[in-house]
């Protein structure tokens, strides 16, 4: 529901309603399911830019790992066929940092 939105919000703002106006027709469109007046406002100011899409785009940094049961099985199927395995192979082999293994 909330991606739909934001295609109206997009249109409207490439037809250059004002954000009250924008305000208006959503809620009149939609009733108590609309987004906040700052999301829509943020939202149109963000296609004013030239966003033409408003999912968050990938960031520098870190990656998030996370542990799951398959990645489990799979560190605990390496060491028991070779128990001699160090951390560092265990890391490339399952795709992870050392740190999460």
């Amino acid at each position: 529901m909330i991606e739909e939105q934001h295609r109206v919000i997009r249109f409207l703002t490439a037809e250059n309603i004002t954000p009250a106006a924008i305000h208006c027709r959503i809620v009149t469109a939609y009733g108590e399911d609309c987004v906040s007046d700052k999301s829509k406002r943020k939202c149109r100011a963000r296609f004013r830019a030239g966003r033409e899409s408003f999912v968050d785009d990938p960031r520098s940094g870190q990656v998030n790992t996370v542990t799951t049961a398959d990645l489990i099985d799979k560190v605990v199927y390496l060491v028991r066929s070779d128990r001699r395995v160090i951390l560092r192979m265990l890391a490339v082999k399952v795709d992870v940092r050392v740190g999460t293994v």
